[in-house]
């Protein structure tokens, strides 16, 4: 199941039925899990622990050096979930302090030239579509979507089910449940109401969150003061959407002037 051409290093740890393409490299204290392959040209850092079913297509590097100034070395690692699908060209890099990991949750899915930095974390069932980059210790929400060519700057959140227009770029909080829009400033453009009705939202919920999150993102109130009102709310979706708010240390997106956030319907 090792291709001729592959150079597997005798400390890595592969399961019996792992398949490693031509001219990949598995380096020394890698783990791949059961069912893994790695396609042609696959580069696996000896930092990397892949999860079991995870595919791996041709010319992905996974746990390469951080592209971080304060890196000096120190052993970090990269941990990649069960069942995620990492496209041609993906990079994944390790975390820059020592002990540090960068995590990919299980079902993820990376498209072709996308790039999760060191000390990342992505959710379960996230897709960041071709050319996402997530900047140095970013965080994305289960099952959120970044968009073709989407950007995340450092420390900066995505909430869960929460999608980012392509190509668009924020340099603050993304709320869950939403969907953003254009770049520097980015703005809340609705609710992600597709993604809500998938994940079993009912009209209704879906109706009172859209009306908490325009008090919450509309400017009529400052965010912090809306979401602390919200901090008791009976449904637990605007609570999650309140307490991310005031969680945030970089801010929030703000809906643009004028938001009615009724370009989805319910």
């Amino acid at each position: 199941m090792i291709h001729p051409s592959a150079i597997v290093h005798p400390g890595a740890r592969c399961a019996p039925d792992v398949v490693v393409g031509p001219h990949s490299v598995v380096e020394d204290g890698a783990e791949l899990g059961p069912g893994v392959v790695l396609g042609a040209g696959v580069h696996v850092h000896g930092c990397v622990r892949l999860g079991a079913r995870t595919r791996v297509a041709s010319g992905a590097v996974l746990g390469g050096e951080p592209q971080d100034v304060k890196y000096k070395g120190a052993p970090s690692r990269v941990e990649i979930g069960e069942d995620v699908r990492i496209h041609e060209h993906v990079t994944v890099h390790r975390a820059t302090t020592e002990g540090g990991v960068t995590r990919v949750g299980d079902g993820v899915m990376l498209m072709a030239s996308s790039h999760v930095a060191h000390d990342c974390t992505v959710g379960e069932r996230a897709i960041l579509t071709n050319g996402a980059m997530i900047a140095g210790h970013s965080a994305i929400g289960e099952r959120a979507i970044l968009s073709g060519n989407a950007t995340v700057h450092q420390f900066c959140r995505v909430g869960r089910l929460t999608m980012l227009a392509g190509p668009c770029g924020i340099g603050k909080d993304a709320i869950p449940f939403s969907i953003f829009s254009g770049s520097l400033p980015a703005v809340w453009r609705a609710p992600n109401t597709i993604g809500l009705r998938r994940a079993g939202f009912t009209p209704e919920e879906r109706l009172t969150l859209r009306l908490a999150i325009l008090e919450m993102l509309g400017r009529r109130h400052p965010a912090l003061d809306a979401a602390r009102r919200h901090l008791d709310h009976p449904q637990a979706s605007v609570r999650e959407v309140a307490e991310f708010v005031l969680s945030a240390k970089r801010g929030v997106i703000l809906a643009r002037r004028g938001a009615a956030g009724a370009e989805l319907d319910l």
